[in-house]
């Protein structure tokens, strides 16, 4: 027996050099349509001479519902059962008591990503295998883009509240920077469409391709460090509009999921915005630069605040503190100050106390006539969960929150916890990945208004159980998903009458016809669990956090808190044993009976398992993430035709995607990277103007002598953001998430200007030299080099194989095998005129110097030439070699 409450937990292992009992993980998952269900199995062994007590905690998505425990040992296998949580502690606590093997899963009470496993009374010598089931939905990335993301890692949490006050249910806290035990993965992907492509921005994978809608993925290598979370993502060739899944769960009685990207005309005309960023700073924000990460976003959130609008900035650790004492107006002045506050933050200040920043922006109401839009960005190291998620819920009305988390392992319950009760959208930004682009799609959903008159009806079926019973606020191209648990009237069939759901968004309403399966499937049903965990995790947002302990503060003495509404927790625990899923309340124990085994085992030792920190990757080209085309194609940048033509003319490949040749003295810079862009959008002001200067034309590949020139009429600022505006939609056309917002502000600016003819010309501007720049020193020349029809592989010149009779100049002069690279030849200028060449041409005293070209040590006698070079008749054509 182990005495104390149920928090058996220190730090036990990390300072000891006693064996790990865990010596594998393996993840298989099988996705089907929107819908993901995972199997983790750990694999145990005691290899001591005593019998061991197994604690483990890991991390689940919160999102996900937990449908199973099953255990192999000795060539048997336990099936757990749903109990109340202190029946299960006390059924597993009572198995160990009589020598029995027990197991029992638990959440954790501090987090709901977060649970604990505990394999009791593990016999020496003896193996046992763990497989832990739960079934999940996709994220929605894009309209064709769905992310599956497998929980793998924890990291150290910040307790706001005192150490010795904790208890219930807590996982261990022993961190190690690496530890033996490693996965393995295998999975299944079944697609509602054509697949695009699958990716992983986190591992590498293996793709083979099962047909146009099916994959099988593993790790591209053996096994692979539990030190971040998985992502993997599916893109589609196209996504339905809507897509209905049925499954019978039981006789009579069926589970429907609905999924819908809402489509609608967003009101362009904006809102009157508050927006407030509030950025964590705490040390943990250090690892993997993620406090970089901040500061980029930072600078993106200031060039997309719309004129008009109020903003302010706060900063926490142990401690907060704020830019401004109340929103300022959007302005030149309060840009410069806002920007030099983010260039200056840093992860220095502490712990990770979010709540009282949040507390102290809900304690002032919104600015009159404006909607209030709160941005958090944090890696969410916290343990005070509940209280945070249970003050945002009780400001939605007043103040949306989207939410960011950052870095391998984010508390995904505090992210998605803190948007969903503020009615709007989690991202999450892994290392390495674009964060420019998230950043671009909740600023997207903000600047819009909310979309909260959405229903969603079931005709023909009867006692409807809708999940969620009220439908979030939507947005545009985000995918949402509604379940409903029903049944059939007396006596109809699954053919009796036409079945529909009727979608209404506003004035808008969409019928989806749907059907009822005649017979069950083989497969296990699982959507009515998916159900059942969006219900509870509703009621879960009613719930007010329990008050933190005052008074004394010693260990153990107060007990674990009830929450106020026992009500709520009486729902919850009945919707967990009806459906079988894991909640707060609800545990699964499994009892191993061992008859036989004598009385000298009953000792008993406790084995916490270490937890891998998630490690700071090495540096990476951001541009590349890692996983494997579908079909081989990578996704490129488009190129939109008609915006180039509209704008600057035919001649736009000049400072198109191609890629082209640095100017000496210049750095190689990929035209197309995220790094191009974010230089071109960090040249932006304050109004949403680019002002033209050399900065911004080498970004552009264009000089600002070439565009005054062609031009005119117009002030550099307007040349400057149109040629910025262009150059960003053309090139990066596929990255709209990450500068609509920018390049709104500038077509907004662009369309107050009174001079819009001259405007319209400048949107006409052709470049009159269409080369790209070079690394050969072309000073000005004076020969007219147009874009050359001549094939100037390597020696841009091309020398035919000449059907001059060149003997006895035998010099083997093929198409030129001679690689006269960007030519380190001084080609200057020439004022050589080169017509049917009456030129004097020495033993070829071009400048050819020491010639990297392999012109062997030529036999031939080049004297003054004894060939007769008459002004030739062959037909050189102004050897005005077309340059």
């Amino acid at each position: 027996m182990i005495p104390g409450p149920i928090s058996l937990f220190g730090l036990f292992v990390s300072l000891t050099n006693v064996s790990i009992p865990l010596i594998g993980v393996h993840y298989d998952f099988k996705i089907r349509s929107f819908a993901g269900h995972i199997t983790i199995d750990q694999t145990y062994k005691n290899t001591e001479t005593t019998d061991l007590e197994c604690v483990y905690g890991f991390p689940i998505s919160d999102q996900a519902s937990i449908v199973g425990l099953t255990i192999e040992i000795d060539n048997r296998t336990l099936t757990s059962v749903f109990k109340k949580k202190d029946e299960a502690f006390q059924e597993y606590s009572e198995a160990l008591k009589r020598n029995d093997g027990a197991y029992l899963l638990d959440q954790s009470e501090r987090s709901d990503d977060t649970f604990v496993l505990s394999v009791g009374r593990l016999p020496p010598g003896k193996e046992c295998k763990v497989s832990i089931s739960y079934v999940t939905t996709l994220e929605s990335v894009t309209e064709t883009k769905s992310r599956l993301t497998i929980p793998t890692s924890l990291y150290p949490r910040y307790d706001p509240t005192p150490k010795l006050q904790k208890t219930g249910v807590i996982a261990p806290e022993s961190y190690r920077a690496t530890v033996s035990y490693k996965a393995t993965l295998s999975g299944h992907i079944q697609a509602v469409d054509a697949i695009e492509n699958i990716t992983s921005p986190t591992h590498p994978l293996s793709v083979t391709t099962v047909g146009p809608k099916e994959a099988s993925v593993t790790f591209n290598g053996t096994q692979q460090a539990l030190d971040k979370d998985l992502v993997i993502e599916v893109e589609l060739k196209k996504n339905p509009q809507s897509y209905v899944e049925v499954e019978e769960t039981s006789p009579g009685v069926y589970t429907a999921m609905y999924a819908f990207v809402p489509s609608f005309k967003p009101d362009n005309s904006g809102i009157n915005s508050e927006l407030i960023f509030v950025v964590d700073c705490s040390g943990s924000m250090s690892g993997e630069n993620k406090i970089g990460d901040a500061k980029r976003a930072m600078q993106i959130f200031l060039r997309s605040i719309p004129e008009g609008a109020y903003f302010n900035f706060y900063k926490f650790g142990s401690r907060f503190e704020s830019l401004f004492p109340q929103s300022q107006l959007y302005s030149a002045d309060t840009f410069a100050q806002a920007k030099a506050y983010a260039d200056a933050i840093n992860a220095n200040m502490g712990g990770t106390e979010i709540l009282e920043p949040l507390q102290k922006i809900y304690t002032s109401a919104p600015r009159s006539g404006f909607s209030r839009q709160i941005f958090v960005l944090t890696d969410g190291e916290v343990t005070n969960t509940q209280e945070v998620i249970s003050l945002v819920r009780q400001n939605a009305d007043n103040s949306r929150v989207f939410a960011f988390g950052l870095g391998q392992s984010p508390s995904r319950s505090l992210v998605n916890g803190i948007a969903l009760a503020g009615n709007g959208k989690a991202e999450f930004i892994k290392h390495g990945e674009v964060l420019e682009n998230s950043i671009g799609r909740q600023l997207a959903r903000a600047l819009q208004p909310s979309v909260t008159d959405v229903r969603v009806v079931f005709h023909g079926v009867t006692q409807v159980q809708q999940a969620p019973t009220v439908v979030p606020p939507v947005f545009k191209g985000d995918r949402q998903i509604v379940y409903a648990i029903f049944g059939l009237d007396k006596g109809d069939d699954a053919t009796a009458r036409p079945f529909y759901i009727e979608l209404n968004i506003g004035q808008s309403k969409t019928k989806v016809p749907f059907t009822i399966p005649t017979k069950r499937s083989s497969e296990k049903p699982f959507l009515a669990q998916l159900a059942a965990r969006e219900l509870i995790r509703h009621l879960e947002l009613e719930q007010k956090a329990p008050p933190r302990p005052t008074g004394s503060l010693q260990f153990g003495r107060h007990p674990s808190p009830l929450p106020s509404d026992n009500q709520t927790q009486e729902s919850i625990t009945a919707l967990s044993l009806k459906f079988g899923v894991l909640s707060k309340y609800v545990s699964l124990v499994a009892v191993e009976s061992r008859t036989g085994r004598n009385a000298t085992s009953d000792k008993m030792e406790l084995r916490e398992i270490p937890i891998q920190k998630s490690m700071i990757p090495q540096d990476e080209d951001e541009d590349e993430g890692m996983g494997v085309a579908f079909n081989g194609n990578s996704v490129g940048v488009g190129h939109n035709a008609v915006l180039a033509n509209n704008f600057f003319g035919s001649s736009f490949n000049r400072f198109s995607a191609s890629p082209a040749a640095p100017m000496r003295g210049m750095t190689t810079e990929k035209p197309n990277s995220a790094a191009t862009l974010n230089k071109l959008l960090n040249l932006q002001q304050w109004n949403g103007t680019w002002n033209l200067n050399e900065e911004l034309a080498r970004l552009s590949n264009v000089t600002v002598t070439e565009v005054h020139s062609a031009v005119s009429g117009l002030d550099d600022t307007v040349l400057g953001t149109l040629l910025a505006v262009t150059v960003v939609k053309e090139r990066f056309a596929q990255q709209t998430d990450v500068w609509q917002a920018i390049i709104n502000k500038a077509t907004a600016f662009l369309d107050k200007q009174p001079d819009q003819a001259a405007i319209q010309s400048g949107l006409r501007f052709r470049v009159s030299v269409n080369r790209r720049p070079s690394t050969v020193n072309r000073q000005p020349s004076t020969v007219s080099r147009q874009p050359s029809a001549v094939n100037r592989q390597p020696l841009t010149v091309n020398r035919r194989p000449s059907t001059v009779d060149r003997q006895p100049l035998t010099v083997d002069r093929q198409p030129s095998t001679v690689n006269r690279q960007p030519s380190a030849v001084n080609r200057r200028p020439s004022t050589v005129d080169r017509q049917p060449s009456t030129v004097n041409r020495q033993p070829l005293t071009v400048n050819r110097q020491p010639s990297t070209v392999n012109r062997r040590p030529s036999t031939v006698s080049r004297q003054p030439s004894a060939v007769n070079r008459q002004p030739s008749t062959v037909n050189r054509q102004p050897l005005t070699v077309d340059r």
